[in-house]
């Protein structure tokens, strides 16, 4: 899986060191939340994360196979997730688009309903 600036994921932790927190995310890859992405704070952060625990991340850079993450900047809107399907929403049509997606999701539900019933 390729990844990208601005890109929200999911990934699991798989190490905590001085460096910082290292995640496994989807297709095997791996990524670095530096200790500096928690400012001061490190040493608190640090022991509030555990092996094993998911966290929802931003892409920052792409280096040679290399991902840098953070988690502080997840929801800076100045880095755009260009696989957000709302990314490219002006304001004034975000209400619209929002109760387009509302009015499509519940006859999603209604159909999977009647699908469940079939059985």
């Amino acid at each position: 899986m390729k990844y990208q600036v601005g890109q929200r994921v999911s990934g699991v932790i798989n190490n905590i060191t001085d460096l910082g927190i290292f995640l496994t995310l989807p297709g095997k890859r791996s990524g670095l939340i530096h200790h500096s992405d928690f400012e001061n704070n490190w040493a608190r952060e640090r022991m509030q994360h555990r092996v094993g625990d998911e966290l929802r991340v931003v892409v920052l850079h792409t280096y040679k196979g290399r991902l840098s993450l953070s988690l502080s900047r997840v929801n800076d809107a100045s880095l755009v997730d260009q696989n957000n399907q709302f990314s490219n929403t002006k304001v004034q049509d975000f209400e619209d688009v929002m109760n387009k997606t509302a009015k499509d999701a519940a006859k999603e539900i209604k159909h999977l309903k009647a699908e469940l019933e079939k059985y």
